[in-house]
């Protein structure tokens, strides 16, 4: 294996794990901050101001970022199983005409949700004192690791080094 694949797998590997931390941190925290906010509501009778406002935003966030770690783990949304129907160049081709879209998509993303996420600098939350970019970043962010998994998967896809079924999500296959 050449320097550049390695580089490429090691890349892919710390990605995946960050990805893997990350989301189950945010569900975490996700979970703790909306079971506090109802039992501060229902049982101590007195509702906290961030009960609607911060677990939305963390959802949004938590809704981009899991979107690049879907599209890492084959989890997504497909249809394998007309896919797995068809011969190996014609998987190959559809496989890598849907990379393209999906980085297109990804790139669309990046641009237009970086666009949004700038338009938000020097704002905060009206309930807690955070910065409204530190949530709205997630949108180029997860668009940017779109891209990138997908511009990856198409240059395997290419080389022949990836075979198209390892991207089809798991299921009824």
């Amino acid at each position: 294996m050449d320097r550049l694949a390695k580089a490429v797998l090691l890349l892919d590997r710390w990605m995946c794990r960050a990805l893997d931390i990350f989301t189950i941190a945010v569900a975490g925290i996700l979970l703790i901050l909306l079971n506090y906010a109802v039992f501060a509501r229902f049982v101590l009778n007195s509702s906290v101001s961030w009960g609607e406002e911060l677990p939305a935003h963390i959802l949004a966030m938590l809704t981009f970022i899991g979107a690049a770690y879907l599209t890492r783990t084959n989890e997504h949304l497909g249809f394998d199983s007309a896919a797995r129907s068809f011969n190996l160049g014609l998987q190959r081709l559809l496989a890598c005409i849907n990379q393209i879209l999906m980085a297109g998509f990804g790139a669309a993303l990046l641009w237009y949700g970086g666009r949004a996420a700038l338009s938000f600098a020097g704002r905060t939350l009206i309930s807690v004192d955070l910065p409204l970019i530190l949530f709205r970043g997630a949108m180029p962010l997860g668009g940017a690791l779109i891209m990138v998994i997908c511009l990856v998967r198409l240059a395997g896809l290419i080389m022949g080094r990836i075979n198209p079924g390892e991207l089809l999500p798991e299921g009824d296959g």
